[in-house]
């Protein structure tokens, strides 16, 4: 798996599929980039180029910066796009993110839209603001608790463990982890220190949205069953764009992209033949 390194920090990803036309794909917090989008990748990479890293702290990528702060991803993914523009010579790019992955992809497309051909946001949400109180309240767990913390919210399938059986409930019950073995997952895949690093820039966090609305392409993507991401955040995204439109996918919960992964590509399909064409035209 190439590498990419910005500022001493490396970024893993994987590469696949062919062309030129390619998807930067952005996991959420708690993932790695297989996780999240090898389901759809099935999908996209017999059409696209796919580049699908792990942040920092997450799946192969365990490393977090010493100086990790809420520009510290933006900063690597916008400097990331520019390496696969030049290395692939890839004539378009589009930006694609799932939950953090989203809130990042957003904020990308607000600081260099242009770079962009289109951006895709699935349970987006632009501030952080309503998820504070949570977050505070597990920061304030002292550090030599923490164990303990998390050994209970896995034993009640809480946060941040709440999501198994979303993520299994299409596979037979004996291939399902248990709730103390999908922790240890987790925590593989992002340390607690890890999480709270993230945690604290989250609180820090909302989109910097420029005055005027973004000519980039936007498509947005929520699952019915989400009990964690309204659809609609919708209503407050859409309008810092000239142009683009929500999908709410049936029978999907958060992670739209796994759940909802078939209906989900035919939205994106045609979201980016449409680009594509209106491309062309100027």
């Amino acid at each position: 798996m190439p590498y990419f390194t910005h500022n001493e920090t490396e970024l893993y990803y994987r590469d696949q599929g062919k062309g030129n036309v390619a998807f930067i794909l952005v996991h959420g917090w708690y993932q790695s980039g297989d996780q999240a989008w090898s389901t759809l990748a099935r999908d996209l990479s017999a059409r696209y180029r796919l580049f699908i890293p792990d942040l920092p702290g997450h799946g192969l990528n365990p490393e977090i910066p010493a100086d990790f702060n809420k520009q510290s991803n933006i900063d690597l993914l916008i400097a990331f796009i520019e390496h696969t523009r030049r290395k692939y010579r890839l004539r378009k790019i589009f930006l694609a993110g799932h939950s953090y992955g989203a809130f990042a992809a957003l904020s990308v497309v607000a600081r260099i839209p242009d770079a962009l051909a289109g951006v895709l946001a699935f349970a987006a949400v632009d501030d952080y603001e309503p998820y504070k109180p949570r977050l505070r309240s597990v920061l304030a767990v002292p550090r030599f608790l923490e164990g303990i913390y998390y050994r209970l919210q896995a034993v009640f399938a809480q946060f941040p463990y709440g999501d198994r059986l979303l993520l299994y409930g299409d596979m037979p019950a004996h291939l399902v982890p248990g709730r103390m073995a999908y922790a240890k997952i987790k925590n593989r895949i992002l340390s607690p220190a890890a999480s709270r690093a993230y945690m604290q820039t989250f609180i820090q966090s909302r989109v910097d949205w420029p005055t005027e609305p973004i000519n980039t392409p936007i498509l947005l993507g929520y699952g019915d069953r989400d009990s964690l991401t309204s659809a609609s955040w919708a209503k407050k995204i859409l309008p810092h764009f000239s142009g683009g439109s929500a999908e709410v996918i049936a029978d999907a919960g958060h992670n739209v992209q796994i759940s909802g992964a078939s209906d989900l590509a035919l939205e994106i399909r045609k979201f980016v033949e449409k680009c594509l064409r209106q491309r062309k035209k100027k």
